[in-house]
């Protein structure tokens, strides 16, 4: 979508001077600055300050330029109060020209700021320009002169690219969101935070804020500032509270959360607008990756050394971001290097970083439901454990008690009590071990299936819930079943072991709601009902729930 607005650039392009060099700014500008006496310029590489009140650049043009006339200046967006620009001919002659921050152009894409050209023709030998009172190196060391009068700005490659960052960076700040919802860990809030201050900043660093609002490079750097500020406070966070707890020493987290709001505080310094900070903000903010870099670096050695997968996940993440990080502050603090801005390189490596910490994230949630799904399971296994008899392995009266409404609800609305008959004179002249084998052959007949519930009350007395409308029927079948299953797993047992029952049917269509005591107590009653009337048989009723006609009703 971003990239839809970008106007594809034209076929411009930078102009390669015979020769480029910087010095500090003097007290006097034109010619005078050029031809100043003593070591003045520097040509090399190194060498770039701002200390003083600005920055001059000599570019001597290479002859027979004719072709390719440079018509812009163009350099990183960030602050500086003007800039001038001179051109020389070869017969003497000078033109110049003044541009304050706010009046610069920007080219149609990229981070960019352009200063219109002085008249520049054939005989042009030399271009000088003053950057007064920049805030970075990049501001001079970045600059270059252009053919396009606007600017040439990023190829249409890099524009894609830096779209391509942002789609990137997008998809796990949505994601985080989610996360929270069901993850509520403060890692996935710093990672949340981390992964906006970045996609900030690549907006801002790429351009395209410009193209959604109306924003001054005098605005975008102190923001940058903020955001970059932002994603280390949050990076530090992160990683004191990713790494898995054994994983890390406890002075280590505390040593990450101590430094993060100070990186926070030291960014933030650095956009306020005042003069006598302007030669140290970007300073101090190469500076201040210097701790972040050095502490994320020891925790994800220490978290690896220590068997922490987040760790991994940590280290794979920073290693791309910290490399270029570390290249960016070498080429800006070591004084023989060439401050390099390494954008598109340093956001690929944030980008990186969020989307490869994103997995761990994943990862972190995939292990934390294993672990809920392992405890579900082994709740799930103690639960039949202690819901089931032993002896029998039926299920107890607790484990029926507890889901009685809710098998009810679905159907389970016949409820049959059974109890051995004699079986005490079993024990007394058998021995218990009898005993418990024709529990175990009774439990046998009872055998559940989609419809039916078999339950051991204690003794020899036993439960059954069943649904369907024949669900009478196949409790008659499973107290007759009894003897049969008794005879054969004991057959030298010198009496055939029958059983009697109490049953009552409720009616499947009714909305009558009953509770398990009294329906258990009504099916009890049934049951001495049947063994006073001699055992081996069922008492049985039927209860059904009549809705009053709509006449009767009103009447009441």
């Amino acid at each position: 979508m971003l990239l839809l607005l970008v106007p594809v650039p034209a076929s411009a392009r930078p102009i390669v001077p015979a020769r480029a060099c910087h010095a500090d700014a003097g007290p006097q500008g034109g010619w005078a600055a050029v031809v100043a006496p003593g070591k003045r310029w520097e040509c090399d590489a190194g060498g770039w300050s701002i200390g003083g009140t600005g920055v001059d650049l000599l570019f001597q043009l290479a002859p027979g330029h004719s072709a390719d006339l440079p018509r812009s200046l163009v350099t990183q967006a960030s602050r500086f109060e003007a800039i001038t620009v001179w051109t020389f001919d070869a017969d003497g002659t000078q033109h110049s020209l003044r541009r304050r921050l706010a009046e610069a152009g920007n080219p149609v894409a990229g981070p960019f700021v352009t200063i219109p050209l002085p008249p520049v023709t054939a005989r042009t030998t030399h271009v000088l320009v003053r950057i007064e009172r920049p805030w970075s190196k990049v501001t001079a060391s970045e600059a270059w002169l252009d053919t396009d009068p606007q600017g040439t700005g990023w190829t249409i490659r890099r524009v894609a690219m830096m779209a391509m960052i942002c789609g990137l960076l997008i998809v796990p700040l949505l994601l985080n969101g989610a996360f929270y919802g069901v993850l509520r860990e403060r890692y996935v809030i710093s990672h949340m935070l981390l992964t906006a201050g970045i996609l900030t900043q690549v907006v801002i660093g790429s351009g395209f804020l410009r193209l959604i609002s109306f924003v001054t490079p005098a605005f975008e750097s102190p923001l940058s500032n903020a955001c970059f500020a932002l994603s280390g406070a949050a990076g530090l966070m992160f990683a004191a509270d990713f790494i898995e707890d054994g994983r890390l020493s406890e002075r280590l987290r505390q040593l990450l959360r101590a430094t993060a709001p100070l990186v926070l505080g030291v960014g933030l310094s650095t956009t306020v607008p005042l003069e006598a900070l302007r030669p140290w903000a970007a300073l101090v903010m190469h500076l201040d990756m210097i701790p972040v870099i050095a502490l994320i670096g020891l925790v994800a050695i220490a978290g690896c050394r220590n068997g922490s997968i987040a760790a991994w996940f940590l280290a794979a993440g920073w290693a791309p971001a910290l490399l270029v990080g570390i290249w960016k502050v070498a080429s800006y603090l070591v004084p023989s290097f060439r401050p390099l801005d390494a954008l598109i390189l340093f956001h690929l490596g944030l980008a990186a970083h969020v989307l490869i910490t994103t997995f761990g994230i994943i990862h972190g949630m995939v292990g934390l439901r294993r672990e809920r799904d392992d405890a579900t399971a082994r709740a799930i296994e103690l639960e039949s454990v202690a819901g089931r008899d032993a002896l029998t392995g039926l299920r107890n009266r607790h484990s029926i008690e507890r889901r009685f409404d809710d098998l009810f609800r679905v159907g389970f609305r016949t409820m049959a009590v059974i109890d051995l008959d004699h079986f005490k004179a079993i024990n007394d002249e058998h021995g218990h071990n009898v005993g418990d084998v024709v529990l175990k052959a009774a439990a046998q007949a009872m055998r559940e299936d989609a419809d039916t519930r078999a339950i051991r009350l204690g003794g020899e007395e036993f439960l059954l819930l069943l649904r369907g409308v024949d669900s009478a029927e196949r409790a008659e079948r499973s107290r007759r079943a009894i003897s049969t299953r008794v005879a054969t797993a004991v057959p030298g047992l010198d009496r055939v072991v029958t059983a009697s029952m109490g049953l009552v049917e409720h009616d499947t269509a009714g909305t009558l709601r009953i509770e398990f005591e009294p329906l258990y107590a009504h099916c009890d009653r049934l049951l001495y009902e049947a063994k006073r009337l001699g055992r081996n048989r069922t008492m049985r009723e039927r209860v059904t729930a009549f809705s009053p006609p709509q006449q009767s009703r009103a009447l009441g």
